[in-house]
């Protein structure tokens, strides 16, 4: 490999986690507010502007495209480039989610509805999709196949607690619409704004599953 390929790949490497980790960061800010019980500090969470998105967006794009023009990338750096186009537009959804939670889940928490209730099962909904996002950040800078299959597993784990929260807090949301049907437009408005939450966590396996793929090659799937 060219040295000035390498250094092209390693800048490319550089903006793809700067990009994570404000993604990341976003998700933090919203955990410590439910762990506080502050909702109306998610009102106050700055979001992440599309226009800067975009950018960022366009120029790892840009980048990546430059080093297909000059370059003949090893098949190990093919497929993380590859796959580096397909993450940046899992970041994209993930700060789309964050930012559809942040406007909506305040607004859904009327004076009729329980929220401890609703904060109990919500902060380890969320917690698990930042351990998710925090795993899936760090395949993409790892390199050796150990970790790579590691942090891929922790991903894999936290995704699936995150998915059956889900289905524990959707179970029981209906069961509080079932016994008071004046609060449904409330319960299914917070199913909604949660469900954003548990969308994060699938970003995150997906983001995981492209880079164990980019890092070890073979089939994409589960290990």
């Amino acid at each position: 490999m060219l040295p000035t390929e390498k250094e092209k790949l390693n800048l490319i490497l550089n903006e793809i986690v700067k990009l994570g980790t404000t993604t990341l960061t976003m998700n933090k800010v919203i955990l410590e507010s439910l762990e506080r019980c502050d909702t109306c500090a998610l009102n106050k969470i700055k979001k992440i502007p599309k226009k800067e998105r975009y950018e960022s967006i366009d120029t790892i794009d840009n980048l990546i495209i430059k080093v297909f023009a000059l370059y003949t990338p090893e098949a190990r750096d093919l497929r993380e480039l590859i796959a580096f186009l397909k993450i940046t537009n899992e970041f994209d959804r993930i700060a789309n989610s964050c930012n559809s939670f942040i406007r909506d889940f305040p607004n859904s928490l009327t004076d009729d509805v329980d929220k401890d209730f609703i904060l109990e099962y919500a902060i380890p909904l969320q917690k698990s999709s930042v351990n998710a996002l925090t795993y899936a950040l760090k395949l993409i800078e790892v390199t050796d196949k150990k970790s790579v299959d590691d942090y891929y597993k922790q991903v894999v784990i936290e995704e699936s607690k995150n998915d059956d929260l889900y289905k524990i807090i959707e179970k029981s949301l209906l069961k509080k619409i079932n016994s008071d049907m004046n609060l449904t437009k409330d319960y299914q408005d917070i199913m909604a704004a949660l469900r954003r939450l548990e969308k994060i966590a699938d970003r995150a396996l997906s983001i995981a599953t492209l880079m164990h793929y980019a890092k070890v090659g073979g089939a994409m799937g589960r290990v």
